[in-house]
């Protein structure tokens, strides 16, 4: 912004995920500082940046609480599936779905290699994997990417 370029929009992804994600007044304790946090989150444009985040919230107001971590997680990602053209993340009833993607051959056998009971559906341009907590539903925009790199 400053040398006069415009700053690229990142992609809108929407994460629905039926988990717990706020800060809790017992982490901190000012409203305007809790609103400040989602802001930041929020506004965090890369992964570094929010590992940087991350450090400096725990670095003022000590280790994360699970909340925190969740809130954290969900905009990571949404930074990852934003990267790779996906609109939405859903995790619910031990599932969690991915989409929409277009994959090749490679990347489908690519991804199956690294999650054997990962499903593609060409038709509805969906991958979908059976997990049991939300750190396992975030892990697959990661089995994608290392998917994408290997195929």
């Amino acid at each position: 912004e400053l040398t006069g370029s415009r700053r690229v929009a990142v992609r809108p992804v929407r994460v629905d995920a039926r988990v717990d994600a706020y800060v809790p007044a017992s982490y901190i304790a000012a409203e305007a500082l809790k609103i400040d946090l989602h802001r930041r989150i929020a506004l965090v444009e890369d992964e570094d940046e929010l590992r940087e985040l991350v450090a400096v919230t725990e670095d003022r107001y000590g280790p994360l609480p699970e909340p925190v971590e969740n809130l954290f997680g969900i905009q990571e990602a949404k930074l990852k599936l934003a990267r790779l053209g996906a609109d939405y993340l859903v995790f619910r009833g031990g599932r969690a779905t991915v989409g929409p993607l277009s994959l090749g051959s490679e990347e489908v056998r690519a991804l199956t290699a690294s999650r054997p009971t990962v499903i593609y559906s060409t038709q509805k341009r969906e991958v979908s994997l059976r997990v049991e907590t939300l750190d396992a539903a975030l892990e697959l925009p990661d089995a994608i990417v290392q998917a994408r790199l290997a195929a």
